[in-house]
């Protein structure tokens, strides 16, 4: 038997569970909200609810007799991530840490080690504050003065939420009650909204919307304090996760036919399309740079990589978010955003018009598979898996670039 024991509280916990759930891997949740609650009820399972103290933890690994645990809690949630850590010490079972990614810093952004870091700064500097560190904190802001009249909190339209915001002595003015995602162009009108010069966060990763607020306290000319991660640790992403249990679990997909036919074509003239900015976005294209020149990439921002190859005339650059008409005359589309209905929509809107798409976090919606491409000055050789091992497409691709460039001029083995 192969039960697992999840600690929920991101998007990638949720979206974990929904993967191994679909392949017929057991699953306990454990949600720290009623919030949380919700939002993975429709997932199926048995749920913990409520936040648990080492020794519960303890408890309900040795009674669910789990072959491994996985923390996919906020990578602000140190103190949950340490009783974790010590619950699977003591009870000899398998950690997992699946950790959401730092996002890049980029505009002008104030460092600051904790919170209290942050109350310093803008004690000697004026101006209101966008708040967007959630309610578990906001009372430390007490130590702000006039932080009443400074500071709007944003955080979940939740009873506890607003309840620690009135403790705190913040009036109901200074409370913005909302649920995210927030896009770039809210961020910006609630920072000019409420006249902030200053918004204060943490680096949440790019699914926590960090670029998001980072852009739009660039527009609005407001100064973001950001408070650092509590601890520095290793995990793992999303796919190495899931890749890692399946083996831990046995499990192998269904022999079935090999619906991936390799299809080369050429892509010269060909309108390409690519939604997003971010590193997978860069992977795609630095492939697809390979073989033609007539790539669109539209994203509000792009890495540094990427502006290097818009400065160079390699691709053209939209910046601004993706909209139906993008996809007029595309050949080829890639949905490569950190927006999970962006990218549904962009793997929507290209099959139902027949044009070929590869959606980067849903193997599903595909209608193409990026393959691992092995070069040779007179040959290409693509290499597709089944979706469930990219590290296994990865080593074999890694062989033949090794065979190739082992053969001699002849092209004879040496």
């Amino acid at each position: 038997m192969c039960k697992l024991l999840l600690f929920a509280g991101t998007t990638e916990g949720r979206l974990l569970y929904e993967r191994l759930s679909a392949r017929g891997i057991e699953m306990d949740i454990s949600v720290a909200t009623e919030y949380g609650k919700e939002l993975v009820e429709p997932l199926g399972g048995r749920i913990y609810a409520g936040r648990m103290s080492e020794e519960e933890m303890e408890s309900a690994i040795r009674a669910g007799g789990y072959k491994a645990v996985i923390d996919a809690t906020h990578p602000y949630a140190d103190i949950v991530t340490k009783n974790i850590q010590r619950a699977c010490r003591e009870t000899e079972t398998l950690y997992i840490r699946l950790l959401r990614k730092e996002s890049r810093s980029f505009g002008h952004l104030v460092s600051c080690q904790n919170i209290g870091e942050a109350v310093e700064y803008l004690q000697s500097h004026s101006g209101n504050v966008l708040s967007t560190i959630g309610s578990k904190q906001v009372s430390e802001l007490k130590a702000l003065p006039g932080y009443q009249d400074r500071v709007f909190a944003r955080v979940l339209p939740l009873p506890e939420a607003i309840n620690a915001c009135l403790a705190a002595g913040f009036s109901a003015k200074n409370i913005i009650c909302m649920q995210g995602p927030f896009s770039q162009e809210l961020n910006t009108a609630m920072l000019r909204q409420y006249d902030c010069r200053y918004l204060l966060t943490k680096n949440s990763g790019d699914a926590g919307g960090f670029e998001e607020k980072l852009r739009a306290a660039e527009e609005a000319g407001a100064t973001v304090l950001v408070i650092e991660r509590p601890i520095e640790e290793e995990g793992l992403s999303l796919e190495e996760t899931e890749e890692k249990l399946l083996d831990l679990c046995g499990w192998k997909p269904a022999p079935s036919k090999k619906t991936h036919f390799p299809l080369y074509v050429s892509l010269t003239g060909r309108k390409i399309v690519v939604a997003g900015g971010g590193t997978i976005a860069q992977r795609r294209v630095s492939t697809l740079c390979r073989f033609t020149g007539a790539i669109t990439v539209i994203a509000p921002a792009l890495t540094e990589e990427l502006h290097r190859r818009e400065q160079a005339g390699e691709i053209r650059w939209e910046p601004r978010k993706f909209v139906a008409s993008d996809l007029d005359g595309c050949f080829l589309a890639i949905a490569a955003t950190d927006d999970r209905a962006v990218n549904a929509e962009v793997g929507r809107l290209a099959r139902e018009q027949g044009i070929w798409v590869s959606v980067a976090d849903a193997k599903e919606e595909c209608t193409l598979f990026f393959p691992a491409i092995v070069e040779t000055e007179q040959e290409v050789i693509g290499i597709v898996g089944s979706g469930n091992s990219h590290h296994r497409v990865s080593a074999l691709a890694k062989r033949l670039r090794e065979v190739v460039e082992d053969e001699d001029s002849s092209g004879k083995p040496r």
